[in-house]
Parts: structure tokens; sequence; C-alpha cells
């Protein structure tokens, strides 16, 4: 349990890592302002630990570039370990770096499974710890004590709804539709799929024609593509992918049936899809920021860590920002976000570095619980957790709040 300050100190070097970055002052190549570092949340070389699900998918390793130029900007020791999508292998991780001494671990799971495990771990290990993306319904921090710090994710529903109106507009109002999902049971994969459905029910000319799994992957997503050609024939005129990667496993399944100029999207805003959306191969997709949902996933934990408190009730569960990103402004995003461009101040993130002109640096909103499980059947005899009930109604303030501070990196 979060209780008291704790000393930053010298950091512990675990062999046998995937990645291991020593880090110096300065936050990687590229652009962003960088504020001094404070004594009080300077790292001197102490080790901070990001799990995630693996370096061979484009998102992921945008978060790996994130989370590698935040702890270099508070002077840490940064190591990356991948999972591949195994929830048992990142629990042994987790406790790994937990025995090793490691006080500050930040995460993407690859489903809920492991979350509540490593939550548990965290809290009897006095570790700050953040979690991104995963959670089981209706589930939160509050249930598994302080440590578990924070859990984030982006509005994935809305932003899903608002992508897929893009696309119904650009295919006319109307025309045969695929949807290529994530992997099932994924907290972003239900929420994703909520908000294509309700941009559905808005379009009536729109006719979905088949919808299958495409796992995040593009070999999978390729294959389900395929698929649905075999079964449907080559008369689409939209396709709506999970993520980046999915979309591309469907454009070069359209492409190896010789099918063109059908549009299509993604979700996770790559460097590499910038590319397609330039060319027209892609329609749109909506980033995630991956590099900045890593960068202050750490910054909150850090935060928590240094002062030994844990974030107010209302700031333990977070909406994030992040971009549609068309043909109109792919540019000024690719200039901005991607490759070595590095926009953020990171050490102004920090609510102990900076007390009083702290920046997130994107939009952040209060998770209202009531409206980001409204889809899922809540469990026999749950109450929103009391901290958070007693402070529901402060949620304005507390969105006015971040908005408020929001200075640098805005549109």
């Amino acid at each position: 349990m979060l209780k008291k300050k704790r000393v930053i100190g010298a950091g512990i070097l675990v062999a046998g890592l995937l990645l291991t970055t020593a880090c110096s002052n300065g936050g990687g190549d590229g652009g962003g302002t960088e504020s001094e570092v404070p004594e009080s949340v300077d790292l001197n070389g102490e080790t901070v630990v990001s799990l995630f699900t693996s370096m061979n998918n484009d998102y992921y390793s945008s978060w790996n570039e994130g989370a590698e130029r935040a702890v270099a900007a508070f002077n840490g020791e940064y190591v990356a370990m991948t999972n591949e999508g195994d929830p048992a292998t990142q629990i042994a991780q987790f406790q790994q770096q937990v025995d090793a001494g490691v006080r500050i671990i930040f995460v993407t799971a690859p489903d809920p499974s492991s979350v509540g495990e490593m939550a548990r771990i965290a809290n009897e290990n006095d570790v700050c710890f953040v979690n991104t993306w995963e959670s089981d319904f209706w589930d939160s921090p509050f249930n598994y004590g302080d440590n578990y710090t924070a859990y984030h994710t982006p509005h994935s529903e809305d932003t899903a709804y608002q992508l897929a109106v893009a696309l119904f507009e650009e295919m006319g109002g109307e025309g045969n539709f695929v949807h290529l999902t994530g992997h099932p049971g994924a907290t972003p994969d239900f929420q994703r799929t909520n908000g294509v459905d309700r941009a559905l029910e808005e379009y009536p000319n729109i006719t979905l024609i088949d919808r299958q799994p495409g796992e995040w992957n593009r070999d999978d997503s390729r294959n389900a593509m395929a698929g649905i050609i075999n079964r449907h024939g080559t008369d689409i005129d939209g396709v709506f992918g999970q993520n980046d990667d999915v979309g591309i496993g469907a454009l070069n399944a359209l492409t190896e049936a010789g099918v063109t100029g059908v549009p299509i999207t993604g979700m996770d805003g790559n460097q590499g899809t910038m590319d397609l959306i330039e060319s027209g191969e892609f329609f749109g997709v909506a980033s995630s920021l991956p590099q900045w949902q890593a960068g202050f996933s750490f910054v909150r934990a850090l935060d928590a860590c240094v002062s030994g408190e844990t974030p107010e009730a209302l700031n333990r569960q977070l909406w994030t920002g992040g971009i549609i990103v068309t043909k109109d402004n792919v540019q000024e995003y690719v200039d901005t976000y991607t490759g070595g461009n590095d926009p953020y101040d990171w050490v102004k993130m920090s609510r102990i570095a900076h007390p009083d002109d702290w920046d997130p640096q994107n939009s952040v909103q209060v998770i209202e619980m009531d409206k980001m499980w409204s889809w899922a059947d809540e469990p026999s005899g749950f109450e929103l957790p009391q901290p958070y009930a007693d402070a529901v109604d402060d949620i304005d303030t507390v969105n006015a709040e971040w908005d408020e501070h929001w200075k640098l990196v805005r549109p």
C-alpha cells in the first residue's frame, strides 16, 4: 500500500531481458521541448519496466518508443518485455521484475485475464502499477488496492463510431460493408464493435455482409478477408479494420483478389499506415497516440511512487484522446507524431515536477463507469466502488481541470 514518500535510488539491472536501454537526460530523437528534471523526480538510473504484447506490431513499436523517451527524460533505465499474446508469460515477467526490485511497471495486457494478478502482486509488494487498454467488465483499480495506480484507455466506442461514420460517408451512405474485428474477448474489441454497430444503426443502406476476427495482425486478417471474398465475391464497398494491421491484412487480400479503390480504415495511427493514406490505399485511421499513451502511463506511475500517494478517486480511471487521420491531415500528423518526431515535454506531464503548470499534452477525461460498461451485464450484487461513487458528482470539475492544463501539442 502506498504510505510514504519513496526516495528514488539506484536501479537494479536484470539479466535475461528482451530489451534494456540505458537512458540519459533527454527524451530521444525528436523535437519535444524538454523541461529540466527536478531532483524530486530524477530517477538516477533506477530501472523502470514496461510490459506489452510484441515488437512485431507497429503499434507496440510506437508504444516502446514513447516509453523509452519518457523514461529517458527522467534519467531512468528503461526495460521492455514482450509476451507475444500470452497472459501467463506477462504475469511471470511482472513477478520476475518485482522480485528484482523494480518499483515502477506500466503495461498493456494481451487481454484482461492477467490484469488482476498483476494488480495483486503490485499491491502486495508496494509497486506502482498503471494499466492501459484491458480490463474485465465493471472492474476497476479500486478492487485491488492503492498500488493499482490507474487504468487508462482511449474512448474506443466513441472513436470507432466517429471513424465508422466517416467511412460510411466516404462510401456515399450505401453499399456492402465488411468489419474485421480484433481478438474476441479483448476490451477494446468489444468497445470498437459497439461503436461500429452504433454507426450502422444510423446508415440503413450500409449492409454488413460479414464480420470476422482479424486477431490484431495482418496474417489472420488477410486470411479472414480472403475467406469473405470467397464467400461473398468482390462486391465490397468499404472495410473497417479494428486496428491498422487488420486493415492492412484486408488490403492485402483485396489486392490479391484484384480489387482496388475500396476505402479501408484502421485504429492505431502507425507510421506505415500514413503512407497508405497518402497513396489513397487507406481511407483513414483513428490514432490512439501510442507514444503518448506509454509515456503518460509511466509518468503517472512515477508520480505515485515519488509522492507515496494514490491519485484522487476520479483520476484512477481515465479516458484518453486521439486523432482521426485522413488524407486531409495526414502530413501534419506525420510531421508531428511519427518517426523521430517527439512533440512531448515528458517532464511537464508530471504533477510532482510541475505542481502548478503540469500539462497532459492530450485530451484526458474521467471514465464514466456506467457509460463505459453500459453494454455489459453488471456482476451479481455489483455496486460502484465507494470512493468513485462518493466523487462522481465532481466529474465535470475534474474534466475541466485536465482541459485547463492542456496547453502543449493542442490542435
